[in-house]
């Protein structure tokens, strides 16, 4: 797997994904990690991806499930992963929705939020 950086061209905040799908040898698909920096962070000189040095490996766990879904499944379903919302309750009973991939709330390295706080 190979590491790539883009800048956004819109207005969205930095992202990880995964792209540029490369053909190796044995005809098996190869995928780079593509860390994409928001344009408002290069724009101003401002870092993006402060920590993920320590969301590293659920980042690479995440998006390897994406490109195994991707080969299983196909394109759309391995994106519907990202729309899947978790209903966390804490507090006096209060709820709160997350998105599945938000990797500071996973309870693990596979970077899938699968249980409660």
């Amino acid at each position: 797997m190979d590491f790539t950086l883009a800048c956004s061209y819109d207005d969205s905040q930095e992202y990880c994904t995964y792209d540029n799908p490369i053909a190796e040898s044995n005809e098996e698909m190869g995928y780079s990690l593509m860390f994409v920096v928001s344009k408002t962070s290069e724009l101003s000189n401002a870092k993006s991806f402060t920590n993920i040095e320590d969301l590293i490996e659920r980042v690479i766990a995440h998006e390897t499930i994406h490109v195994v879904i991707l080969g299983l499944e196909g394109r759309d379903s391995s994106d519907k992963l990202d729309d899947l919302e978790i209903s966390i309750t804490f507090g006096a009973g209060r709820t709160h929705l997350i998105r599945m991939n938000f990797l500071g709330y996973a309870s693990d390295n596979t970077g899938l939020v699968t249980a409660t706080l």
